[in-house]
């Protein structure tokens, strides 16, 4: 609840969470100069990363569930329905499953003090592959 509320009185918020779903709906189709003004992007919410990856893994979460039920009652993207729908049409449960370990092994990476860049650009190129 705490971290709810902080989220919601937070400025970039907002501007972080378009950042993130415009990511997530266009990698697929992002060329490398796309995704290393994305990754620039990212570096500039460093601060915030933890809030970052949660909104990705939620992402992925609703993209997995849809693909599992073909309901959207559940999903917390409701709004993103059509992107998560073609999402879930191109990406099978293996490549979803993949993108959701590397969201956590980036988690630990970072808490571990690996490269920022270098995570982000592994978490990049593992979710445009799957």
């Amino acid at each position: 609840m705490g971290k709810a509320r902080r989220l919601a009185l937070s400025d970039s918020f907002t501007e972080m969470l378009d950042h993130a779903l415009h990511l997530v709906k266009n990698i697929g189709e992002m060329e490398m100069n796309d995704l290393i003004e994305g990754l620039r992007k990212i570096g500039s919410y460093k601060l915030e990363i933890d809030d970052y990856l949660d909104i990705l893994m939620v992402w992925y979460r609703d993209v997995l569930l849809f693909k599992a039920t073909r309901d959207a009652d559940g999903l917390v993207f409701r709004q993103e329905l059509s992107a998560i729908r073609e999402r879930a049409q191109k990406s099978s449960y293996e490549g979803l499953e993949l993108i959701l370990k590397s969201l956590d092994k980036a988690k630990q990476r970072l808490n571990a003090n690996v490269n920022f860049d270098m995570v982000m650009e592994l978490l990049l190129l593992t979710m445009k592959e799957n």
